[in-house]
């Protein structure tokens, strides 16, 4: 909420005072102003949470003991990893889950830095096409 707060305050109010005396509603400024200057954030954002959901495991581990348990109700990729490495000790399995672990968050990762260029707006790209 800090960085979509200073992403908020950068926001050059000049913007906003041009669409009110262009007849410009709430809504419209919202969707038209605030929206397409605040995608470099959304694409911030979006890319650590993709990251954190896979990799989450600190909630899992304490609301289970590092069980998984009731029936391995919350036993996630990250958790199952840290029980075959470090307590059933198989640790080359554990490795291999890793770089499986590794891979997958870099595919995510890259399709969506690949699809920022049809929805993240960076306001110098703009300026250099003029």
């Amino acid at each position: 909420m800090l960085i979509f707060l200073a992403g908020l305050r950068q926001i050059p109010t000049e913007f906003y005072e041009a669409a009110a005396i262009d007849g410009a509603g709430p809504i419209r400024r919202f969707l038209s102003i605030t929206i397409p200057l605040l995608t470099p954030l959304i694409f911030f954002n979006l890319v650590l949470q993709v990251i954190f959901g896979f990799t989450v495991f600190t909630a899992p581990f304490i609301i289970s003991g590092g069980s998984g348990a009731p029936l391995d109700s919350v036993l996630l990729y990250s958790l199952y990893l840290y029980q075959k490495g470090f307590r059933d000790f198989q640790m080359g399995y554990a490795a291999a889950m890793a770089w499986a672990l590794l891979l997958v968050v870099a595919c995510f990762t890259a399709l969506i830095f690949r699809s920022s260029s049809h929805w993240v707006y960076y306001e110098a790209d703009n300026e250099a096409k003029t």
